[in-house]
């Protein structure tokens, strides 16, 4: 469908009026110049599919829209940032990946919290030890357990509770 002489000249509009303040907004979420340039140009096409909603290109409510549309397009390329990053330091552990063959997770704890933490089953005992000691988010343990992030909810919520019963 061939575009409407109208349709070019508000998205020209658009363009000089908030590809700056895209790029500073996209800068400001994602801290790497290449990646905003990304998002703005991701948030224009964004705007293209949703032209039906813009109407004069200066009005609040079009500032309104560019502004979510390009947070929207920014923070879908933070969190795919995000998966890439676990998905590296996963693969960079291969004891993490599968700690059945490594043997036992190693337990990073000192004190009278230790001996504690042995007592507590396997299943639990992992969970604690990736998520406190290895700081890992609730998928990448998950993953690195291979259970769902719903389980490992659950069992970081059992062991805590049991390391709470078993304080003297």
């Amino acid at each position: 469908m061939p575009a409407h002489k109208d349709d070019v000249d508000t998205v020209v509009s658009l363009f000089q009026l908030y590809e700056q303040k895209m790029y500073h907004i996209a800068f400001a979420i994602l801290h790497d110049c290449h990646q905003a340039e990304d998002a703005v140009m991701d948030a224009f096409v964004r705007l293209l599919e949703r032209k039906y909603r813009i109407g004069d290109p200066a009005s609040p409510e079009t500032k309104s829209l560019v502004i979510q549309v390009i947070r929207s397009s920014a923070i879908d390329i933070y969190r795919k940032n995000q998966k890439d990053r676990e998905k590296q330091v996963l693969a960079e552990d291969p004891a993490v990946l599968s700690p059945e063959k490594s043997g036992e997770l190693e337990l990073p704890f000192s004190g009278n919290i230790e001996p504690i933490i042995r007592n507590l089953p396997e299943i639990y005992r992992d969970v604690i030890c990736l998520r406190y000691a290895k700081e890992f988010s609730v998928a990448q343990t998950a993953q690195a357990l291979g259970i769902r992030e719903e389980t490992v909810r659950k069992r970081q919520e059992r062991a805590l509770r049991m390391l709470k019963e078993s304080r003297i």
